[in-house]
């Protein structure tokens, strides 16, 4: 692996919209010694109806180049293209997210693919969709990512991304949720992730034990209300551990990785874990210097 950068994700909830928490938070990451930050585009409410906010744009661009930090950019959970009843909106959306990652300086936009359906002219909509949302990602020199979730077989995301074959779209690798698919769906988890390795542009680090919740199934909002001091007394769900605390096989996943080139994202629940924050960093570390190089990293030391 040839590692860029060392990020940590924000959490939308935690900001919740809030300029003076957003600001805090990337102080946070910046002291504790991370080299990029993925911004969720509805941490920081920009886009109103479809449509970019300029004021509230500016500001945000503004309080971002303040740091010392570069950046990728989350979808935000209400982008859908199989959202047919707003289907319009939707690729505006979609257009607008693609606006705001050119306009911070950032070049990857991770998009989930959610779950393949059973309606063909849906998964048709999807597919010319992202053929023109490619296009225009391409005048912005974006690169759409698409991000496996545990709802679904990785094999969906790469037949997915092959039969699009455009050059700028690619895969968002979590191996997190490939872990939890993997059990849940009966596939084997490492081939997954060597399947998917010559696509993979993007990979989101984290953790859990594999053990599927059944309500992640019966929709994400019934799924967010059981409380998550319980999931981790149960070891159940995408618990989003940082990394070497849960039994994804990491260290075997990334040896399948060797040829990838980006950013060692991790996507824990940082705001849980503030104390152990700059262990956690550490160890990130020691996984590209065991199955890797780092490359123009500030903070390699």
């Amino acid at each position: 692996m040839k590692i860029k950068g060392i990020g940590i994700n924000m959490h939308p909830v935690r900001i919740n919209g809030e300029i003076e928490k957003f600001r805090r938070e990337l102080t946070f990451f910046e002291e504790i010694g991370y080299d990029y930050v993925e911004i969720p585009v509805d941490a920081v409410d920009v886009i109103y109806g479809g449509k970019l906010h300029r004021r509230r744009m500016n500001e945000v661009r503004k309080i971002l180049d303040a740091y010392d930090l570069k950046y990728t950019v989350h979808a935000p959970n209400a982008l859908d293209l199989r959202d047919m009843d707003n289907h319009e909106v939707q690729m505006d959306l979609f257009k607008a997210c693609l606006e705001f990652t050119a306009e911070i300086g950032a070049d990857i936009f991770v998009y989930h693919y959610g779950r393949k359906s059973e309606n063909t002219d849906v998964e048709k909509k999807l597919y010319d969709s992202i053929l023109k949302i490619s296009d225009y990602a391409e005048e912005l020199n974006v690169i759409v990512c698409v991000e496996n979730i545990e709802i679904d077989p990785v094999s969906n995301v790469v037949d997915f991304v092959r039969e699009v074959n455009r050059e700028n779209v690619a895969m968002t690798l979590d191996l997190g949720h490939a872990y939890l698919a993997a059990n849940y769906f009966g596939f084997d988890f490492l081939d997954s992730v060597k399947t998917a390795s010559p696509l993979v542009k993007h990979i989101h680090v984290q953790d859990n034990f594999g053990r599927f919740e059944e309500m992640r199934l019966q929709g994400y909002d019934q799924y967010k209300l059981i409380p998550y001091r319980r999931l981790v007394a149960l070891g159940k769900g995408d618990l989003h551990l940082p990394p070497g605390w849960g039994r994804v096989p990491l260290d075997e996943a990334f040896e399948l990785l060797e040829d990838y080139e980006g950013v060692f994202m991790l996507e824990y629940h940082h705001y849980k874990y503030r104390m152990e924050a700059r262990e956690i960093l550490e160890k990130a570390k020691e996984y590209v210097r065991k199955h890797g190089v780092f490359v123009n990293l500030r903070n390699e030391a």
